[in-house]
């Protein structure tokens, strides 16, 4: 009896201990079971030691599509001439399950075969079950056009307000503003894409105003007039311009640009001034209190004609004009700066400058400064000139980049950019006669970016 006890205990040990052990097993790591239906491909490459940069390439999967491309294009004029090593991995763990159905034909490919990627590639990856299959169209994206030509379109054309020299466009509130002075008279139109127009209602600004002098800058508006005046309009006051109080001996004779306010220096308005027969250099906070000496400006300082710009480098604020027509009627090729509206400095030197330009443009594009346009005795500038350097050193963009035969050379146009600095629009301007149209351009590689 004892003994039947006994075997039995062991035998009920025994089968308990391959009970835990079969449980343990079935348990262990349940992560590493393979699914048999799982074809998706997780990781795809290409590489060639013909093909510069083709292994840096970084492919998107779109398992929802079925598509493998890559987002950001290929290099223009990358040429690809023979196969390619192609790598990839699937979700099976499997290395050779992915067939290349290409033009009617059919091969397995293993990771690491070399493969012809002339035409887009179709690949079906199959699961360990042979029988789930998905299927992949696979696109080498590359670069069709030069992303650095320039593209010029004629976006408008004959626009009434255009049909004057004495007009002016500035970006202002998300909009552009066009001011022309028409029959004596005034005028504003509006547009948020340069193509389709709006008439809009001037209010406080005088008739004697000097419109090709209007400036826009941060949330306000400028302008001086004829007897010296100056008149501003902000985003608080709607479409009103207000004339501040300012000494009477003091005459508004050019805006050079507005200073924001940085760790050195108060934001305000430098301007060129006439007071006492002299022209000078002024700033000012509230348009109220006048700081000036009686310093003439530099003998090739410009008091018309130039173009400026103010931005912000290195946390300090800056006004840069260029070109322009000095007071004894030369015109100009320097750049002058400033840091704080009444000391200027000269940038440029005697080489790798631009020709004297009056009428040009001026704006910042593709990190760079960029003029365009402008005349010098009646010779029109066909070319663009940049700077890399802020100004104090210049080149020309090469042929790819200039305007169309169709592109009437200009001066005195006005040139504003989009919200995004991503294009250009140069807005009416004179040769021969006045021309009221508008051209859009923009750097290719500005279309490819996201």
């Amino acid at each position: 009896m004892r003994t039947i006890l006994k075997n039995g205990l062991y035998l009920l040990s025994f089968f308990i201990l391959v009970s835990l052990m079969a449980s343990c097993l079935g348990n262990d790591n349940p992560e590493e079971t393979v699914p048999l239906t799982d074809a998706e491909l997780l990781s795809f490459g290409l590489s060639s030691d013909s093909v510069s940069g083709l292994a840096s390439v970084v492919f998107t999967i779109d398992q929802r599509n079925g598509s493998i491309y890559n987002y950001d294009s290929m290099a223009y004029l990358t040429k690809i001439k023979d196969k390619v090593i192609v790598t990839y991995s699937s979700g099976a763990g499997v290395t050779n399950n992915v067939l290349n159905i290409t033009g009617g034909d059919s091969i397995w490919v293993k990771s690491g075969d070399s493969i012809d990627i002339s035409q887009p590639l179709t690949l079906k990856a199959f699961a360990l079950d042979g029988k789930t299959v998905k299927q992949y169209n696979v696109q080498l994206n590359i670069h069709q056009v030069d992303p650095d030509s320039m593209q010029y379109y004629r976006i408008a054309s004959e626009l009434p307000f255009l049909q004057t020299e004495d007009t002016k466009t500035v970006s202002f509130n998300n909009r552009f503003l066009t001011y022309s002075r028409i029959d004596n008279q005034i005028q504003l139109n509006s547009s948020t894409d340069a193509v389709n127009w709006t008439p809009e209602g001037v209010s406080g600004l005088p008739e004697n105003a000097v419109i090709r002098e209007i400036q826009s800058i941060g949330n306000r508006l400028f302008a001086y007039t004829e007897d010296g005046d100056l008149y501003v309009r902000d985003n608080l006051t709607d479409d009103q311009w207000i004339k501040p109080d300012k000494p009477a001996s003091i005459k508004i004779k050019s805006i050079l640009g507005y200073l924001n306010a940085d760790s050195k220096q108060p934001e305000g308005l430098s301007l060129i001034i006439e007071t006492n027969g002299i022209y000078t250099f002024a700033f000012t906070e509230d348009f109220i209190d006048w700081e000036y000496d009686s310093t003439p400006i530099p003998d090739d300082f410009p008091v018309s004609g130039f173009s400026n710009y103010c931005y912000q480098l290195m946390y300090t604020s800056r006004i840069t004009v260029f070109g322009g027509v000095s007071l004894n009627g030369t015109v100009q090729n320097a750049v002058w700066s400033t840091e704080n509206g009444r000391y200027w400095a000269k940038l440029t030197g005697n080489t790798g400058v631009f020709p004297p330009l009056e009428g040009a443009n001026i704006f910042y594009y593709n990190n760079e400064f960029w003029l365009i346009n402008g005349k010098a005795d009646d010779i029109y500038n066909k070319d663009i000139y940049y700077s890399t350097d802020g100004g104090v050193t210049w080149k020309t963009r090469p042929e790819k980049c200039l305007a169309p035969e169709d592109y009437p050379l200009r001066s005195n146009a006005s040139l504003v950019t989009d919200k995004d600095n991503k294009y250009f629009y140069i807005i009416g301007g004179k040769q021969t006669t006045v021309l009221p149209d508008v051209w859009k351009g923009f750097l290719n590689k500005m279309e490819f970016e996201h």
